[in-house]
């Protein structure tokens, strides 16, 4: 006899509700939508992978504990500013997935929403809002901007699988058009390169395995292509340098667990690698300023114990330097230190002005003290190499905040649920503008989602988790600062 028929289960009150708060929140987005853009076509099942798979599968019972590894958080049993040692070995240990061979062509479907659209709106109250949608709701999305086009590439669905989706943003023409990375993945490294390039290096597959593959866009002839890291690895840290752009650190999968090194990608997409100088291999935040040719990577944590199956996570004060110069070579010098070490920061910089926001320290168990979500903002000058010793504030505590350059301005959002406000600072005076008005502001609470600027002018933040992390999103927020 075959195996008879499942019952029906009736679903909880709480799964009710959960529907109902997500059809709420993507009716009032769609309503958004409505007022700025005119008819269109909606997604369609066009966006959704129709043959050959491409989507690498994880199962949810062992996600939580191995995407909490991933991103360095910590949960009890926290001393200090220490993590207690946990074994993670067995994170990496199954075999890569197969994943399909990317197409050669550009997208073809496309779907449209209004922008405004040259020069620069000075005042951060008049940046205008608009939303849109991806065509698949989503976490831990991979985000960059080459020229006109934002890319918001993989990441993980709502039923706990990695996806290869990548949405393209076209400014020029305010479409929307969805491609696919050569495999499902998430914990991805997004950048450009000399200007031309998108690219999605490495990544953990559906085991957790970290991969060396680098998806390619070429925005120039509009097909994609490989090539691949040197040490494979996820979650590494991208620097755009200008001339060239270096692919640092990320999650090594072998017992030193964070990995030291650097590979180089030219403009000929070349790659060339190196190996950080550090004490301690380091798992930090990377921020360019490609038009100086300056890059940090600094704060984070790190492993004080490499080699040994149980790891020794600590916040980390290293902090490395890169630069260029007119031949492209890139170099880089590990002499400063982080003023104030801790987890979950974020960062981006403008005129030189690097800003370095947010994260949280660990309280002590011996003395009960409790983790504690920081409003600190840390400021490194290229001009004088050196930490400022007058840090700002934010207006609210935030972890792992998106931060942005726009302008000539740094942008802070998301990373609580105290306010939907942008804090920002105006790199010119050194100090944050007044936002009384909460404008600019979120429309949707939100956490573990991407962010970009186009033409360093437009700021997106796209997907996340949503309702205290129990929905993925679609929803996109854009606010304009082109005129």
């Amino acid at each position: 006899m075959g195996k008879s028929a499942k019952a029906f289960k009736r679903p909880t009150k709480k799964q009710k509700e959960t529907r109902k708060e997500t059809r709420r929140e993507e009716t009032k987005m769609q309503q958004s939508i409505a007022e700025s853009t005119p008819k269109s076509r909606a997604p369609s099942a066009a966006f959704s992978k129709t043959s050959g798979g491409g989507v690498t599968k994880a199962k949810s019972s062992r996600l939580k504990t191995r995407l909490a590894a991933a991103r360095g958080t910590a949960g009890a049993g926290s001393v200090g500013g220490k993590k207690a040692k946990t074994d993670y070995l067995k994170l990496f240990d199954k075999k890569t997935s197969l994943g399909l061979a990317i197409p050669d062509a550009a997208p073809t479907d496309t779907y449209t929403s209004t922008q405004p659209g040259a020069g620069f709106i000075e005042d951060p109250h008049s940046w205008v809002f608009s939303g849109s949608m991806l065509s698949t709701p989503r976490s831990r999305i991979a985000a960059t901007s080459v020229g006109q086009l934002a890319f918001f590439a993989g990441g993980m669905l709502d039923n706990g699988t990695y996806t290869d989706i990548v949405d393209i943003y076209n400014k020029q023409t305010n479409t929307w058009s969805v491609a696919h990375l050569s495999s499902g993945r998430s914990s991805i490294g997004a950048g450009s390169v000399a200007g031309r390039y998108a690219i999605f290096a490495g990544g953990l597959d559906g085991s957790f395995k970290p991969m060396s593959t680098i998806d390619v866009f070429d925005t120039e002839t509009g097909k994609w292509s490989t090539i691949d890291l040197l040490t494979p690895r996820g979650s590494p840290q991208i620097l755009d340098l200008g001339s060239t752009t270096a692919v640092i650190g990320g999650l090594s999968g072998d017992l030193q667990y964070l990995s030291n090194a650097v590979d180089y990608v030219d403009s000929e997409l070349d790659i060339t690698n190196a190996t950080l100088q550090l004490r301690y291999p380091q798992f930090g935040v990377a921020i360019s300023d490609k038009t100086g040719g300056v890059g940090l990577f600094t704060a984070g944590y790190q492993n004080n114990d490499p080699g040994n199956r149980f790891n020794d996570f600590e916040a980390s004060n290293q902090t490395t330097v890169f630069s260029t110069s007119s031949t492209s070579s890139a170099s880089f010098v590990s002499d400063q230190k982080f003023p104030y070490p801790r987890w979950g920061a974020g960062g981006a910089a403008a005129n030189g002005v690097f800003a370095v926001g947010g994260g949280h320290v660990f309280g002590d168990a011996s003395t009960g003290s409790q983790t504690t979500t920081v409003d600190r903002v840390d400021i490194y000058s290229a001009a004088t190499g050196q930490w400022s010793n007058s840090p700002l504030e934010l207006s609210v505590p935030r972890d792992y905040p998106l931060v942005q350059a726009v302008g000539d301005y740094i942008v802070f959002v998301s990373g609580t649920d105290q306010s939907k406000d942008f804090d920002i600072l105006d790199t010119r005076s050194g100090a944050f503008i007044d936002n009384l008005n909460h404008k600019p502001a979120l429309y949707t609470l939100r956490s573990d989602a991407a962010s970009t600027t186009i033409d360093n002018c437009m700021f997106i933040v796209a997907g996340g988790l949503v309702y205290q992390g129990r929905n993925a999103t679609a929803s996109v927020e854009m606010f304009n600062a082109c005129k």
